[in-house]
């Protein structure tokens, strides 16, 4: 197991300075925003290290009765390098720099529990109290900034406007006043504040009913499994599903808090049941079921209409899931489905042009007919699929998908009794059109 010296990079030490120089040395290689883990891992390292060397002295025994603690000699003194907290107690300008530490860490506290009174005794400190020396100033800077990086619940809002009193340019990198790891310091407290604001916005949001509650459970209680019952309520698992996923994009730490048997659960492919897979049903075999009850051959065409439906909502997620470790198949699988969409997706335009062909029964004036709706159509519909050409291996796929989901989320989105007559009229509009432009008569 890796101690917290593997960590920085460096031998056990109680030097500061060279810490906090392996701590920005490995910062640049575990950013928080690329590797949350490993930032986390080093700024627990970083703070026992800091722990250590303040802790550790040389205990010389002079007698049974007396202790001396002696320093272990450090390097040679530099302001930029060395930590505020560590350098001599009272400076030879006479002021304290434990009375100003102290000092700093009362101001990030009562800042954090009273915004408005913290900036007015913090301006009169600044103004009035505050000793009357240049490095003094500095000193009781960087201090500040580092009390307010351990303060839990720091924000964004607070820091700025600490930021804009004491000159620190937080929002420049380039021209900041304060070193790299506390700026980042002060970053991960803000975003720790961020993440538990985040947690304790969502706990309230399952507070409600009992199915409420049993979501939290599910979410947070580790080792709580999902009854079988809970598969059959539409929905309920692909809420707990757009949950994970949810927390996992926006603060992926907090996947710790999750239950394992919920994330394993949830990561499996596996159908569930959702609102839109009931109406999705309903609306198609309703569909279905308008041209295909007059005759046995308008009701092939119609099981064979059913069959392309599933294929595409369902067939085909499933089949680019299987072929996905394997490059050929998935490139073969995407052509068929290229080829079998560009028929479905030209076919209305062959009619359509069939039609307007022979409408009088007039070859020439049956051509400019085709030729002007042609030109009507098909240049707009030409100039956006070159727009989006850099997808043109998918795009068929997508606009068929499109137009089988369209009127279902139509529907769906609709306000109750309207969308009751739309899941009524919907279908016999798309049923006339599905008829006239793909069943044979």
């Amino acid at each position: 197991m890796a101690t917290i010296w593997d960590v920085l990079g460096i031998e056990p030490t109680t030097d500061e300075r060279e810490i906090r120089r392996a701590y920005a040395r490995e910062l640049k290689l575990r950013r928080p925003d690329k590797d949350p883990q490993g930032f986390q891992a080093l700024r627990e390292a970083f703070d026992s290290a800091k722990r250590y060397a303040s802790s550790t002295r040389e205990t010389l025994w002079i007698d049974a009765r007396d202790t001396v603690l002696v320093d272990e000699p450090g390097p040679e003194f530099i302001e930029e390098d060395t930590p505020p907290s560590t350098q001599a107690e009272v400076s030879e300008e006479g002021w304290n720099r434990n009375e100003l530490w102290q000092q700093a860490q009362v101001f990030a506290a009562l800042l954090l529990r009273d915004e408005t009174t913290g900036f007015g005794e913090l301006h009169h400190y600044l103004e009035q109290e505050i000793p009357d020396s240049l490095t003094a100033g500095k000193t009781f800077s960087l201090m500040l900034a580092e009390a307010l990086s351990e303060q839990p619940w720091l924000y964004r809002s607070l820091l700025n406007e600490v930021s804009s009193i004491m000159g620190w340019q937080i929002d420049n990198y380039r021209s900041s006043q304060l070193p790299d790891w506390l700026i980042h310091a002060l970053d991960v407290q803000i975003a720790n504040t961020e993440q538990e604001n985040y947690w304790l916005i969502l706990s309230r949001q399952y507070d409600g009913g009992m199915l409420a509650q049993l979501k939290w459970r599910l979410l947070t209680e580790k080792g709580a499994g999902i009854p079988w019952w809970a598969w059959l309520v539409p929905d309920f698992i692909q809420q707990l599903r757009n949950q994970v996923i949810e927390v996992r994009q926006r603060f992926p730490l907090l996947q710790e808090r999750l239950n394992p048997a919920l994330l394993e659960a949830v990561d499996k492919p596996r159908l569930v049941l959702s609102w839109e897979t009931i109406i999705t049903v309903v609306f198609w075999g309703y569909t279905a079921w308008l041209p295909g009850h007059e005759s046995l051959k308008m009701a092939a065409h119609a099981v064979a209409m059913l069959g392309v439906v599933a294929l595409y909502l369902w067939g085909y997620p499933a089949l680019m899931r299987l072929c996905r470790q394997h490059p050929g198949r998935l490139e073969r699988v995407e052509s068929y489905f290229w080829l079998i969409s560009l028929v479905i997706l030209f076919s209305p335009f062959y009619k359509l042009f069939h039609h307007l062909y022979y409408l009088d029964n007039k070859a020439s004036s049956g051509l400019t007919r085709v030729l002007m709706v042609a030109a009507i159509l098909l240049v707009p519909l030409g100039f956006t699929l070159w727009e989006k050409r850099s997808r043109w291996r998918t795009l068929p796929q997508s606009i068929v998908k499109t137009i089988i989901v369209f009127p279902v989320k139509v529907i769906r989105d609709l306000p109750p009794l309207v969308n009751v007559l739309a899941a009524i009229l919907l279908p016999m509009l798309y049923g006339i059109i599905i008829e006239m432009v793909y069943f044979i008569k």
